[in-house]
């Protein structure tokens, strides 16, 4: 196979190669053609591409290389990523933009923000954005996002391995102070065919438990955004909303299996949990978050102070263990989505998780108390505003004092 590095594993098939090469017949760059077929390779078969292509990387301690070694073992033919000529463009506008000023991030240097941007050219709803910097090499690239160090919460590794997805555009530019980068943009849909894709009609028709086309959900943060100030916001909470999401959750957690076909994820094997009771506090505090996101225009656990959510829940009078926010960016109890107007929606967003496993879905888990950890929890608190490059800003607290 052309450029795949020198080095062709008996493992893979020259069927699989050629069914992961997606962009081969594009004008796309050598480089820019392999990030698909990596990407690809890695949705594929993610077992088999740990042994071979991601092997050299995956040594050390570091707990986010364990995480991908877990993660890469549960992924298995999910649908190939096809190039769209709109996202390919939208991902290259914002790379020149990115290096030619030196700048990071996923706002555009006038400020505007990656939805508003990738929604001008792609018109569908559901989409995310990765960036890399610092290599021009095709494996570089994504392994360096697939990794994900330092970013609790993997959400470049989530967008490449997500089967929510079924387009990508591409764009690898100089950049003024690291050398290079790489501009990932992600589509539930493929609207718009680059021209030479690969047997793009195959894959597409698969509707691999695709949300609806407006709503975009953060696990632990679909796209990583610095944020921006100046955008407007709405700082009224909807009360209807945020009691049919507390009500919808509890219905779902009494009995799992029930809403697997609403939600679109299989819940079979989730067992019902206890009620969770309303709790002031965690409101105001899940309230104000969700304000914030919208005021100040990112989308993350952690805002753009360096402050994560356990220490405010600890400020606000909720006590919990004082080595829970020794850490002031740490996150154990926070769930945060975009885009939905609806409390219903915005749950259910949540626990499909992009129709990722049980292990590998931290919104579900956290949710519906699938883990012991979450399991303990009793109290919860939502908030949502209005703003932003979103729309709409949700975010679920669900904790317990110190346990």
């Amino acid at each position: 196979m052309q450029g795949l590095r020198a080095q062709k594993y008996s493992e893979w098939s020259d069927a699989e190669l050629a069914k992961a090469n997606t962009a081969q017949n594009t004008s796309l760059s050598q480089q820019e053609k392999l990030v698909f077929l990596y990407c690809n390779l890695a949705r594929l078969d993610g077992a088999k591409f740990m042994r071979t292509y991601a092997a050299k990387y995956l040594t050390g301690n570091s707990s986010y290389v364990s995480s991908l070694k877990r993660d890469l073992q549960q992924v298995k033919n999910r649908p190939m990523l096809y190039p769209e000529k709109n996202l390919c463009y939208t991902a290259a506008i914002h790379a020149e933009d990115m290096g030619t000023l030196g700048k990071i991030g996923h706002n555009s240097s006038d400020g505007t923000g990656c939805f508003t941007r990738i929604g001008k050219y792609y018109k569908c709803g559901t989409a995310a954005e990765n960036c890399s910097y610092g290599y021009s090499d095709a494996l570089d690239i994504v392994m360096q996002l697939l990794i994900d160090e330092n970013t609790p919460s993997l959400g470049h590794r989530e967008n490449i391995l997500s089967s929510t997805y079924h387009a990508m555009g591409t764009s690898i530019k100089p950049h003024k102070v690291y050398r290079y980068n790489c501009v990932q943009d992600f589509g539930a849909k493929l609207l718009t065919p680059l021209a030479g894709s690969n047997d793009y009609k195959s894959d597409n028709n698969n509707s691999s438990n695709n949300n609806s086309s407006n709503n975009n959900s953060s696990n632990t943060n679909r796209i990583n955004s610095n944020g921006s100030s100046g955008s407007s916001s709405n700082t009224s909470n909807s009360s209807s909303e945020i009691q049919a999401a507390f009500n919808y959750l509890n219905a779902v957690r009494k009995n799992p299996a029930r809403y697997s076909n609403e939600i679109g994820v299989s819940l079979n094997g989730v067992q019902a949990t206890h009620e969770l009771k309303w709790n002031s506090t965690l409101a105001k505090v899940a309230q104000a978050k969700a304000q914030d996101m919208a005021k100040r225009n990112y989308f993350s656990h952690v805002d753009p102070d360096g402050n994560g959510m356990n220490i405010k829940i600890n400020a606000a009078g909720y006590s919990l263990r004082s080595d829970w926010y020794s850490n002031r960016s740490l996150n154990y109890f926070e769930s945060i989505a975009v885009g939905t107007t609806t409390g219903k929606e915005a749950i259910q967003l949540l626990i499909n998780d992009s129709g990722a496993s049980n292990e590998s879905a931290g919104h579900r888990r956290h949710l519906l108390g699938i883990d012991n950890f979450w399991s303990n929890c009793y109290d919860i608190g939502i908030g949502m505003a209005k703003g932003g490059s979103y729309g709409y800003y949700w975010c679920v607290l669900i904790t317990k004092h110190d346990f």
